[in-house]
């Protein structure tokens, strides 16, 4: 459901009007049962809300409006002399003056509503969604658009989200199913990239407590602002991806230059590569929203903060050799033991799993 599609039923208008109590229990009940709705529901109905209290003074307007057009049609009252019904002088004018009375008391209730209803913007506080480290959510923002976050994950948007725009600003990483929408473009914000779109599907990656942030594209068109070498934009087709490497804070180098040193000085779309599949046919960058732990000749220490995001654990690394031992594999639905154990089979290490608040794994040579 969109916010469009909840405006056009009967049902949740009479929800939103209170004139039904079996629709208000429906509704109750449908966002009691379905607590990843309540947002889209509660944003429909202060759209509701909205577009009601605007229809009302439209209508009030039409109404004054008529009031002064008729007044101002009536037939003008007949000259009256004086000297001859000098005795009904009172009764002659009458028309008149009520004509004018009508008039100012019309101007008077128009400026009296006014001031008694003054014209603010109304201010919606800003919401929050999170996954906590092992765990994913996937919910449905007001415009129909679909989120899936990963673990260890937020993403915030503003209160009048889809009304006026369509921002989101992600820390972490996420996948965006994005509703088409030509007048609003649905732009994820990030410390060091903005991804714009209209209609597609694309997966944005950027932990605060990772170097790299990186956007990959599976359907439609993308754009991407490199905020920190100098708002520089590049283009998505299907299947590429461009990895964007966060820049050290050297007040004393210009952007240029701190650029070109991180990235090798990479130009132009060399920064764009190819989405590339494994052996068996899945994409590193979606995995995750199969449920599928996906390394490629990678070193332990990357792969222990993805099993801590996964599996809600600590790792912690009694030497430094294992934090070197490189590995490639797929792991699909797999315990943390399980990875562990088919881990240390192709490269020796010993681990220990400790309980506790959090699970601590020790990893020794």
């Amino acid at each position: 459901m969109t916010i469009e599609d909840l405006l056009t039923d009967e049902s949740f208008i009479n929800y939103c009007k209170k004139d039904n109590r079996e629709d208000i229990l429906r509704w109750e009940s449908y966002i009691q049962d379905n607590p990843d709705q309540a947002f889209l529901i509660e944003s429909a109905r202060e759209r509701y809300t909205d577009l009601f209290n605007a229809l009302a003074f439209s209508d009030r307007q039409e109404q004054e409006d008529l009031l002064l057009s008729r007044l101002n049609q009536e037939e003008m009252p007949p000259v009256v002399h004086m000297n001859e019904h000098a005795t009904s002088r009172n009764w002659r004018f009458f028309p008149t003056l009520f004509k004018a009375t009508a008039a100012v008391a019309v101007v008077f209730v128009s400026v009296f509503l006014m001031l008694d209803k003054p014209k603010t913007h109304k201010i919606v506080p800003s919401r929050s969604f999170v996954a906590n480290y092992g765990e994913r959510k996937n919910f449905q923002l007001p415009d129909g658009s679909v989120v899936i976050l990963n673990a260890g994950s937020s993403i915030r948007i503003d209160g009048n989200y889809g009304i006026a725009s369509r921002d989101i600003f992600l820390e972490g990483e996420a996948f965006f199913d994005v509703k088409h929408n030509q007048g609003q473009p649905f732009i994820v914000h990030t410390p060091a990239m903005d991804v714009k779109a209209l209609g597609t599907a694309f997966n944005v990656k950027a932990y605060p407590d990772e170097k790299g942030t990186e956007t990959s594209l599976l359907r439609g068109s993308v754009e991407v602002t490199l905020k920190q070498d100098n708002d520089r934009k590049l283009i998505l087709k299907p299947n590429q991806k461009v990895q964007w490497e966060k820049l050290a804070d050297e007040k004393s180098k210009s952007g240029k230059e701190a650029s070109s040193r991180k990235t090798g000085a990479r130009t132009g779309d060399s920064l764009i590569t190819a989405l590339a599949k494994n052996e068996m046919g899945d994409l590193k960058e979606t995995g995750w929203i199969e449920n599928k732990l996906i390394f490629n000749d990678e070193p332990l220490q990357d792969i222990a903060i993805q099993l801590e995001r996964w599996y809600g654990i600590e790792v912690v690394f009694a030497d430094e050799a294992t934090k070197n031992y490189r590995f490639t594999g797929t792991f699909e639905k797999e315990s943390l033991k399980m990875v562990l154990d088919v881990l240390k089979e192709s490269r020796r290490f010993k681990y220990e799993i400790l309980p506790g608040n959090m699970m601590t794994v020790n990893i020794e040579k």
